[in-house]
């Protein structure tokens, strides 16, 4: 009787034992999440005849909150990856010709693009670096507002995707381009027939195309779309939202977006989002939000 009670306490204790160590396998391997991929955001600023206060009064305070707000999204994203100062934030001002140069001390304020010192510095600096990027959008505004509207020309998208985009796109990152525009790519007359054809969008050729039965079937067929520019940029996973696009008829916003759309593509960028001017510029905020918040 005794050896019988011995031999069932053993049986329980190696029952124990088998279930305390899971039937003694080796224990997995523990794994890491991957560090998501780093979020590049360039901001197109549209610094043409729709911010002049003769065109439009109120276009340069609704381009400073939704710029703002866009600096407001990359800071509190840096945030909540701990500090991951491999996220960057820049804002761009295709040139104007024939207008006066932004004066490169606001230039250079434009962008946070954090170095290895910039990190050791932590939060302190990352708040110190969001200041001076604020500052430089109300200082590049104000400079703006002070301009007479024969000064602003037009500004040269079309040239900065082909001379400047890959500096500002990064490897193995969430390229994010903005555009804050109206959606016309035009220019002051003297300008734009010295431009080689297909460089511009026209009110004058949107309307045009809007009154055209199968308007989209012949902007194809007979080549209305912007030149290309012979550049690929499918490598880097870019996606593009416009936002203030304006238009004076229903059918002209589906014209403009077909214009950029279809340039869009031809340089690999296919993923791309339009959206027309709201009521209120907090409404582009949150809509930029939901654009950056999804790869």
């Amino acid at each position: 009787m005794k050896k019988i009670k011995i031999l069932g306490t053993i049986f329980v204790a190696f029952l124990i034992l088998m279930v305390g160590c899971g039937g003694c396998s080796d224990p997995s391997p523990q794994t890491t999440r991957p560090k998501p991929k780093p979020m590049n955001i360039i901001v197109i600023l549209d610094t043409s005849d729709r911010i002049s206060n003769r065109e439009n009064p109120i276009q340069i305070k609704r381009d400073i909150v939704i710029a703002k707000g866009i600096t407001n999204l990359y800071y509190e994203h840096v945030l909540r990856q701990r500090g991951d100062w491999r996220n960057r934030i820049a804002f761009v001002v295709p040139p104007q010709f024939g207008a006066a140069k932004i004066p490169s001390e606001i230039v250079r304020q434009l962008e946070i693009w954090p170095t290895i010192a910039d990190e050791r510095a932590g939060r302190k600096r990352l708040d110190e670096m969001k200041k001076k990027l604020d500052d430089a959008i109300d200082e590049l505004y104000q400079e703006l507002g002070n301009t007479q509207a024969a000064f602003f020309t037009g500004s040269d998208i079309w040239s900065w995707f082909r001379d400047s985009a890959e500096v500002y796109l990064k490897p193995n990152a969430r390229n994010y381009v903005i555009c804050l525009s109206d959606g016309y790519l035009d220019f002051n007359r003297s300008i734009q027939i010295e431009r080689p054809e297909r460089t511009y969008i026209s009110y004058r050729e949107v309307a045009k195309l809007r009154e055209t039965p199968n308007w989209k079937s012949k902007f194809h067929t007979e080549g209305h779309g912007l030149l290309g520019i012979e550049k690929d940029f499918s490598g880097y996973g870019v996606r593009f939202l416009m936002v203030e696009i304006k238009h004076r008829h229903m059918l002209d916003f589906e014209i403009v977006k077909e214009y950029w759309r279809t340039w869009l593509k031809s340089m690999g960028i296919a993923d791309s989002q339009f959206l027309p001017t709201q009521d209120v510029p907090e409404i582009v905020i949150e809509k930029i939000k939901e654009f950056i918040s999804t790869e």
